[in-house]
């Protein structure tokens, strides 16, 4: 009888060798670098497109106010100031705004007798409401400005086109009486060919400085222009880079025969090396 042999296999051993292990080691460090970079590029992507977003939603908001303030301006009342504040290159546009504008009936014009009154056709206020002033409201009137010098200059003369308001009296429901802070009277220097006159509030200026814009209010009118106002500020924009490489956000283009006065709006926004450039023409009214 045959013995039978039984012989014993041995089992093949269970695991990984070294070269595997290096392998699969390699292969994973790829696939994260892989990973990792579509994230970040990603990621960035996202985020400069964001600023990008941001960038431009600012500037609309910048020249959307600016068109929107500036159309409201006195009747030639822009002007625009280059200078230097604190050893900063700064450009300011200054104007007047119109709170309110109504058609009058009777001012003192020479050689009328000098008068604190006029009286003019009921009007409305910013608001839609019938227009308020009691007290020295600050506010003053205008009548046929020509030049930024008629609404600048110094409203302390017994004579010119800008006086102060004092008060305003309703004397009759198509008629009111408009009382000037010049108890001693005034006289204006020429009738509107319209018999428009124009509310107007303190001056507002934008200035650009840096690479900032700003915005002035609530300060003194002055003969010359002040760059920058003396005046709390806002910020209306950042990353401007007109005053560094030179050119001027603002230029402003007297009116002609066949048009109106002009603002030219030049916005040079920089970030990250991006630059977008918004050009705006911003058409004045000049009917005093």
């Amino acid at each position: 009888m045959e013995l039978l042999k039984v012989s014993k296999q041995r089992s093949p051993s269970k695991g990984f060798t070294l070269l595997e292990l290096v392998m699969v080691m390699v292969l994973l460090g790829v696939m994260a670098v892989g990973i990792t970079s579509f994230v970040s590029l990603t990621t960035q992507t996202y985020v400069n497109v964001s600023a990008r977003d941001e960038l431009i939603a600012s500037a609309r908001f910048v020249v959307e106010r600016l068109n929107r303030e500036i159309r409201n301006a006195v009747p030639n009342s822009v002007r625009v100031k280059s200078g230097t504040f604190a050893g900063i290159d700064i450009q300011c546009l200054e104007f007047a705004p119109i709170v309110a504008s109504t058609i009058y009936t009777d001012i003192p014009v020479a050689p009328d007798p000098l008068s604190d009154t006029l009286t003019v056709i009921e009007f409305n206020g910013q608001d839609g409401n019938d227009y308020q002033c009691a007290g020295f409201c600050l506010d003053s009137v205008a009548v046929y400005p020509l030049t930024p010098d008629d609404i600048f200059a110094n409203q302390t003369d017994a004579t010119g086109k800008v006086f102060g308001l004092k008060s305003v009296t309703q004397t009759t429901p198509a008629e009111w009486t408009l009382t000037l802070d010049r108890a001693s009277g005034v006289s204006f220097d020429a009738d509107s060919p319209t018999e428009r006159l124009y509310i107007t509030r303190s001056p507002v200026s934008f200035c650009v400085a840096d690479n900032r814009m700003f915005r002035y209010e609530n300060y003194a009118f002055t003969a010359n222009q002040l760059t920058p106002p003396f005046a709390p500020a806002v910020t209306m924009a950042d990353n401007l880079d007109n005053m560094n490489t030179g050119d001027l956000p603002f230029t402003l283009l007297p009116a002609t025969l066949q048009r109106n006065a002009m603002v030219q709006v030049k916005l040079n926004f920089l970030l990250n090396d991006e630059s977008i450039v918004f050009n705006n023409e911003i058409h004045i009214a000049n009917v005093p």
